[in-house]
């Protein structure tokens, strides 16, 4: 099996996180997209040169050719690869610095806004989940 054009590691606690892999990975026709949840018990972050600590603060993407995306970069190159480029083209054409801040409020507040929108987009948080 060849080795996808981007590896997610996603945040499989987080509802709107896991929800917005499951977008993905529904539109993943082509296979260019692989998906890591790094909350599994069997993922460690060390095997991929990483800390929690870091994969908890944004969202990583590895590439085929061993690049590393942070943010909102993942998001764009994500929707790209399964043909919703459309999806991002407003961040996109944000200034840089203002997306990325845009995004690092988003994933600093992710567990808040799940728990208050999550039901929204996944089932409700319930007692083990949202919180951090």
């Amino acid at each position: 099996m060849t080795q996808p054009a981007l590896t997610l590691l996603y945040d499989g606690s987080c509802p709107i996180c896991a929800w917005e892999q499951k977008i993905l990975m529904r539109r993943n026709r082509r296979g260019l997209l692989g998906f890591i949840d790094i909350q599994s018990p069997e993922f460690n972050p060390s095997d991929h040169g990483f800390n929690m600590e870091a994969l908890m603060g944004r969202l990583h993407g590895l590439t085929a050719d061993g690049r590393v995306l942070v943010g909102v970069e993942t998001l764009i190159a994500a929707y790209r690869a399964v043909g919703w480029w459309w999806v991002y083209l407003p961040i996109s054409l944000l200034p840089r610095p203002l997306a990325n801040r845009a995004y690092g409020w988003f994933a600093d507040h992710r567990y808040t806004l799940s728990r208050h929108v999550g039901h929204w987009f996944a089932p409700a948080c319930d007692k083990d989940r949202c919180r951090r």
